[in-house]
Formats: C-alpha cells, sequence, structure tokens
C-alpha cells in the first residue's frame, strides 16, 4: 500500500501531466479554430470565383450577341454605301445610251439628208 505522502507525490505528478495535457489541448484547440476561419475564407472565396465564372459565361454570350449584331449593321452599311455606286452606274448607262442614240440620230440624218 501507499502512503498518503506517495499518493499526494503522485498525485501533483498527475496534476502537473494534466496541466500539460490541458496546455496541448488549448493549443490544438486554437490551431482547429484558425483552420477552421481559413476553410470559410476558401469557401468565401470559391463562391466569388464561381460567381465570377458565371458573369465571364453571361458576358462572353452577350459578346457573341454583339458580335452578331455588329456583322449585321456592317452588311446594313456595305448595302447602303452601294445604293448611290448603283444609283450612278445606271445615270452613267442612261447618259452613254443617249449620247450613242443622238450619234446614231446625227449619223442617221446626214446620210438621209445626202441620198
Amino acid at each position: 500500500l501507499m502512503t498518503t505522502q506517495e499518493l499526494t507525490k503522485e498525485v501533483l505528478g498527475m496534476s502537473a501531466k494534466v496541466a500539460g495535457i490541458e496546455s496541448s489541448l488549448h493549443e490544438a484547440n486554437a490551431r482547429l479554430e484558425s483552420v477552421e476561419k481559413d476553410v470559410k475564407e476558401q469557401g468565401k472565396l470559391l463562391q466569388s470565383i464561381d460567381r465570377l465564372a458565371m458573369g465571364l459565361t453571361r458576358l462572353d454570350e452577350k459578346m457573341g450577341d454583339l458580335s452578331c449584331k455588329i456583322d449585321t449593321f456592317g452588311s446594313r452599311i456595305n448595302m447602303i454605301e452601294l445604293k448611290p455606286a448603283e444609283k450612278w452606274e445606271r445615270i452613267i448607262f442612261e447618259v452613254l445610251k443617249y449620247i450613242v442614240l443622238a450619234g446614231i440620230g446625227y449619223l442617221a440624218a446626214t446620210f438621209l439628208k445626202g441620198v
């Protein structure tokens, strides 16, 4: 059997060990809280990245729509630019046609006058 002194000495030794274990538990708990905080922050970052990716997808879709509209406007502008050119080509054709007809008329009149 152990004496009271031996038991007291044993209890004091155990108390020191328990205090060391409690200190280790506090340190581990502090590290765990820090890790939990970091995980929460990473979760928030992942959500932000996800929102950015969805925004980029929508932006890409809008850019595609805008590109189609720009192509349509470009085609319409080309048609508008070509209309005056076609008009001038018709005017020149008509003027040349009347000059040729006038020349033929003059030649016919000269020929008939000479007969």
